[in-house]
């Protein structure tokens, strides 16, 4: 399953908005073997939307069924993966 980020708007920025997001898709990923997060759209991401949105999903899936994509593209999204990412017990796949 592929969960788009910009759904949930352009501008990801706070830990409240992060935990809502979340919230929300937990249902429909509920019996997902993998989920890959797409990152297209998404303009601005913060570590605080990314703590309470990502790190739960990385902490819940293994390296092999979770991937995180198009978070090259932009400046935010890649420095604020790579930021987060020094503390995941996981190497999750960042394309």
């Amino acid at each position: 399953m592929t969960i788009d980020m910009f759904k949930f708007g352009e501008m990801l920025n706070s830990r409240p908005d992060g935990r809502e997001a979340l919230l929300a898709i937990r249902p429909r990923i509920k019996n997902e073997k993998e989920i890959e997060i797409d990152f297209v759209g998404v303009k601005m991401l913060t570590p605080s939307f990314a703590d309470e949105f990502v790190t739960p999903l990385v902490e819940e899936y293994s390296e092999e069924n979770l991937k995180l994509v198009n978070t090259q593209e932009n400046i935010t999204v890649k420095k604020t993966l790579e930021f987060l990412s020094e503390n995941w017990d996981k190497n999750i796949k960042m394309e």
